[in-house]
């Protein structure tokens, strides 16, 4: 059965997530903190930005295994694939199986910057975000189960199979948001946005998920919060 997507599920989400989640506040510290040129000037990423990514990450999963200076030299290997991406959104990307094939390929790498070959899904999947907050979707466990089941956890399973259903999720979010105000996807995307502390459509997508599948709230719950 197809989830009717209503706009304000995010903001409630993203309300909910306020009272309930005791990390959000590093997530805001996080992206004031952050220079999101840096990623893109060069493949050669200063260290400062380095230990505040993995202080990110950390602040959200302290069983992060993350080994920096390997991470580092990931970085250079896929720099030339994923500035390609730097202007791109969740709704703007054409996810053709080249670039598809491209997201899973530095998701996979990014996932093995660990010190003990854990492969490290989850954190890629926040990496990324960081990296490109409008495009990359988080998830975990819960919501990976949740959206596509019991499949793999790697990179061509985020590529092919979850980024997919969530630019599928963010366009009918803002279909939702323009059908009851007007405008366009851009107007839509930035209103959104304003309403719920700037947070990017991508996260706000993740905060959705993470407080319906992995906190397990209802819908219902989330459809009555008081905006």
């Amino acid at each position: 059965m197809k989830e009717d997507r209503h706009y304000t599920d995010l903001i409630n989400a993203h309300n909910i997530l306020r009272l309930i989640g005791k990390r959000w506040g590093f997530y805001d510290t996080y992206m004031k903190n952050k220079d999101p040129d840096a990623w893109f000037k060069s493949a050669n990423i200063p260290i400062i930005e380095g230990l505040l990514l993995f202080g990110f990450v950390h602040s959200w999963d302290p069983y992060f295994q993350g080994d920096l200076v390997n991470f580092f030299n990931i970085y250079k290997d896929i720099f030339s694939i994923i500035k390609k991406f730097e202007h791109s959104t969740i709704i703007n990307i054409d996810l053709s199986n080249e670039v598809k094939n491209s997201i899973s390929e530095i998701f996979d790498k990014i996932a093995r910057c660990s010190k003990r070959r854990r492969f490290e899904s989850t954190d890629a999947s926040k990496i990324l975000h960081a990296i490109i907050p409008n495009l990359f979707v988080m998830w975990d466990r819960n919501i990976r189960k949740a959206i596509i089941g019991n499949k793999e956890r790697d990179g061509r399973c985020y590529a092919f199979e979850f980024l997919p259903k969530m630019q599928e999720a963010a366009k009918e979010y803002l279909d939702d948001y323009v059908k009851e105000n007007g405008g366009n996807y851009e107007s839509a995307t930035l209103q959104i946005s304003t309403m719920a502390d700037n947070h990017t459509l991508a996260k706000l997508i993740d905060e959705y998920n993470y407080v319906r599948y992995t906190k397990k709230i209802s819908l219902t719950d989330i459809h009555n919060t008081t905006l």
